[in-house]
């Protein structure tokens, strides 16, 4: 069997979900941990696949950040040794945005889901600031808190991106999750029926594929990678019966930050999803979480594992961007095709 192209989006994050207004200003620890970890992880994983290896890190430098931390650039200044070591290595930079707002009233973060206006103007402070700290415009993109509207993807196309990795198939929508804050003003979005391969998003709806070149939107979305693991997690007397039934799969997001049994039951189900999937990729996201936070540990507990099953010798970790991915949309916008 072949290589298979791997995106490891890495949100580089505050170590808690909920942040606040602070006079005493803290190192993102859980972003220092997670690049530690990585070194560690580099020569492992690239020993066992005999390529390179590298994540793509997207950074918060949303309007929250400056409020909270005093400047939307913090975590750049802040750790710019750290940010010069991943350039160094080549590592793809974008940003990661979320719809945060400071609720004066009860004195709290929240997700303004509601106001389209908010969502574009939070989007254009990261991508400006980005620019202006990497002196050059930003390509890539990932929105928090499962939430990817029309407008975002416009806005986006119009700053030059031109990958974004956020969409989660199988996903409802959501009226709450640690993610949002406090609370949420409309539910995330509905990735229920999102295509579970790279696509260039049509003119009509960005979870629908363009049908020809002039219907494509000159921006490619690569959704996070899914699978029905609850159905291959089952006993078999509950798996026949399923199939039995006719009962339709259920893909839900394989991601690494749930709570699975053991390290190899994730990777063995990753493996399965890329076999049996549409399209032969991966791509999975975690988070710069406190180093102490259970979520840390779990992640970090799979990441140590992964260079020890079988699908890290298949595994070519690489940009979003990069042409292995490009070609898995069936279908292109004109001026890429």
């Amino acid at each position: 069997m072949g290589p298979i192209p791997a995106i490891w989006r890495i949100d580089v994050e505050p170590d808690e979900h909920e942040i606040r207004p602070d006079p005493n200003l803290q190192p993102w620890h859980g972003f220092v941990a997670m690049a530690k970890l990585v070194e560690d992880l580099r020569p492992r994983l690239a020993d066992r696949a005999g390529a390179q290896v590298h994540p793509a890190w997207f950074l918060r430098l949303d309007p929250i950040i400056e409020r909270c931390f005093g400047q939307a650039d913090f975590v750049v200044e802040r750790h710019r040794g750290l940010m010069d070591r991943l350039l160094a290595h080549g590592d793809p930079l974008g940003i990661h945005v979320h719809c945060h707002r400071w609720d004066e009233r009860r004195q709290a973060m929240y997700s303004d889901y509601a106001d389209l206006d908010w969502a574009t103007y939070c989007f254009n402070v990261a991508a400006k600031t980005f620019e202006r700290c990497f002196g050059e415009p930003v390509r890539r993109s990932s929105q928090g808190g499962y939430f990817l509207d029309e407008a975002v993807v416009e806005r986006a196309i119009s700053a030059g991106i031109e990958v974004d990795v956020t969409v989660e198939p199988g996903l409802a929508p959501r009226t709450g999750d640690p993610s949002f804050g406090t609370y949420a003003t409309a539910p995330s979005t509905d990735f229920r029926d999102f295509p579970r391969r790279p696509y260039y998003p049509s003119r009509n709806a960005v979870g629908m594929p363009a049908t020809s070149s002039t219907d494509a939107r000159p921006i490619l979305i690569v959704p996070l990678t899914a699978y029905d693991y609850r159905t291959a997690l089952a006993p078999w007397h509950r798996r026949m019966a399923k199939r039995a039934l006719g009962r339709p799969h259920a893909h839900l997001p394989l991601n690494p930050w749930r709570g699975w049994s053991h390290p190899r039951t994730y990777w063995d189900l990753v493996a399965r999803a890329v076999d049996e999937g549409p399209a032969r990729y991966i791509a999975f996201a975690i988070r710069t979480d406190g180093p102490s936070s259970y979520m840390s540990r779990r992640v970090r507990a799979l990441l140590e594992y992964l260079p020890d099953h079988p699908i890290a010798a298949r595994l070519r970790f690489v940009d979003p961007l990069s042409p292995e991915i490009r070609a898995l949309a069936k279908v292109r916008p004109s001026s890429t095709a």
